[in-house]
Formats: C-alpha cells, sequence, structure tokens
C-alpha cells in the first residue's frame, strides 16, 4: 500500500515493458494501467495478497492506449468493468475499445474519498491522460516523466515534442510531492522533482537543437 487505499504495483527490470498498475480502493475501486499479459498473473497473486479480485474493479482507467498499459483491459471488461481513457487515444492505439467514461469531458471524477483531477496530459500520445490525486499532491503521469529525468518518447505515432514540453510545464504548475510514473520507481520531493521536470524539458529541447 502506498497510501491508505492506494495501492502501487511496481515492476522491477525483468518486467520493465509492461506499466506499473496503481489501484484505487474506495467506495468505486478504479485500477489504472492494469499492464500487459505477460505481468497479470504477479498483478492478480499481488491484488489478492491485498485483499481485493478482479470483480471488485469498478473502473479500468488507462493514462494512454499502448500495449503495455492496457493489454489486459479486457479482463476486467469481461468482469463487468467500465473503461475510461481519452479518445484522442484511438489515433496511436492498435486496440478497439470505446470509452465509458470520456476523460476529454471529465474534469474531476469522484471514487468516493479520492477526488480525482484528469489532466490532459499530451507529448507521448495524443490523449495521454494524468491522474492528480490531491489528497496526497500525487501525479500518475503514465508515460510522460521517468527518474533520472527521462522524458517520454515523441517518436511514436501521435507523439508531438511541443505538446511533451507543454504538459511538463503543466506538472511542473502543480508542484506535486510524488510522481507515480508509468515505469520505474516512484519518486518525491517537490524540489527534486521540479529539477527533475527542468531536466526532462532541457534533453527534449537538446534533441530537437541536433
Amino acid at each position: 500500500m502506498l497510501f491508505d487505499g492506494i495501492y502501487a504495483y511496481v515492476w522491477g527490470n525483468a518486467l520493465k515493458d509492461s506499466s506499473n498498475t496503481y489501484i484505487l480502493k474506495d467506495d468505486t475501486t478504479i485500477i489504472i494501467d492494469p499492464g500487459c499479459f505477460k505481468t497479470f498473473v504477479n498483478l492478480f497473486g499481488l491484488m489478492r495478497n491485498d485483499g481485493m479480485e478482479i470483480s471488485d474493479v469498478d473502473v479500468v482507467m488507462n493514462t494512454h492506449l499502448h500495449k503495455d498499459h492496457c493489454e489486459t483491459n479486457r479482463i476486467f471488461l469481461e468482469k463487468g468493468s467500465l473503461l475510461a481513457f481519452n479518445p484522442l487515444e484511438k489515433v496511436s492505439s492498435q486496440f478497439e475499445y470505446n470509452a465509458d467514461i470520456d476523460l476529454s469531458k471529465t474534469r474531476y471524477y469522484n471514487s468516493g474519498k479520492f477526488n480525482l483531477e484528469i489532466i490532459h496530459t499530451p507529448g507521448h500520445t495524443p490523449g495521454s491522460s494524468s491522474i492528480h490525486i490531491e489528497e496526497f499532491s500525487a501525479i500518475i503521469t503514465g508515460d510522460i516523466l521517468f527518474e533520472n529525468g527521462l522524458p517520454g518518447r515523441t517518436d511514436l505515432l501521435g507523439g508531438n515534442t511541443k505538446q511533451l514540453i507543454k504538459t511538463l510545464e503543466k506538472l511542473q504548475d502543480l508542484e506535486p510531492e510524488f510522481i507515480l510514473p508509468g515505469h520505474g520507481r516512484i519518486f518525491s520531493g517537490k524540489e527534486g522533482i521540479k529539477i527533475l521536470i527542468e531536466k526532462a524539458i532541457q534533453i527534449i529541447t537538446e534533441r530537437r537543437c541536433d
């Protein structure tokens, strides 16, 4: 458990090609980025250890629709979960999903005790969404920013370097205490995160100048 009611399943190097998964266990239980098939057995086992079953999940929320973040969506959808994502993701996805909850039209989503701010954070993909858990000053960012200040890729279909810079500036303005990325370890501390974001912007700017 990362915070009270919030669970983080962060994979090490052996499973780094599948996204981290986050669960908010609340009146409405939300799983964010359930990942790909190769990590599902691990995820399911850890969920059970934490007292959760697949059928307990009410909403599957995707930061974006790359395979490593959403391949196992259908396992939860088959058990009755609703699906939430920004429909702009259809541009860059190999999956034919329809959104039950359109994140492009959702500014806030209340799960019970958690009030989630849904932030459009394009750059890695057109419809990338970040989830701001205001109670803990924590942002689930998908593939926008990683440890050591590495920015998300913009060379994939739908990627946009200028948009990613604006997205990083938007995150910086929020001054989060925690960043919960799509891959790699969680990092914390406002000042440290500010430095990492500045480094990511610098890396992108230098790439554009090459």
